[in-house]
């Protein structure tokens, strides 16, 4: 049942070694890098919500074919690994390919490529919350 979680000591080994990396930390500095990003990989980035927090460094960012977030506007406010690669000039608001819900509305193909490095950045959006609270209510009721 579900998928299993394994703690592990080398964080380079493991994010070279993964196709997909979740971070949800409060960090300040940066924990994934860029050179340790394997083509096909995806970096789901729910951290960081604030613009002096980040969870990858510039050169991860700019190895994104695909940037993708949740609000454009607050994201580029508040997204620290989209604020400090926007100020160090990593990348341009350009980057930034879609929000959540324009792949949603299949209003952009997200990936195209297997080999693409991705990117979502996330730093909250009630939406959000709403929709992962209804998902967990109807599979409680259909389990019920």
């Amino acid at each position: 049942d579900g998928l299993p979680a394994v703690a592990v000591r080398d964080l380079e080994a493991a994010v070279r070694a993964a196709d997909i990396v979740s971070c949800a930390t409060l960090s300040t500095t940066p924990l994934v890098q860029g050179a340790w990003l394997a083509p096909g990989i995806h970096l789901d980035l729910v951290g960081a919500f604030k613009a002096h927090m980040r969870e990858t460094d510039d050169a991860a960012m700019r190895r994104a074919d695909l940037i993708v977030v949740d609000d454009r506007r607050a994201a580029l406010a508040e997204g620290g690994d989209l604020v400090y690669a926007l100020r160090s000039g990593a990348i341009s608001e350009g980057a930034i390919a879609a929000q959540l819900r324009d792949l949603a509305r299949a209003a952009h193909p997200g990936r195209t490529r297997d080999d693409q490095v991705t990117v979502f950045k996330s730093v909250g959006f009630a939406l959000e919350d709403l929709a992962a609270a209804e998902a967990v209510y109807a599979f409680d009721r259909a389990e019920a």
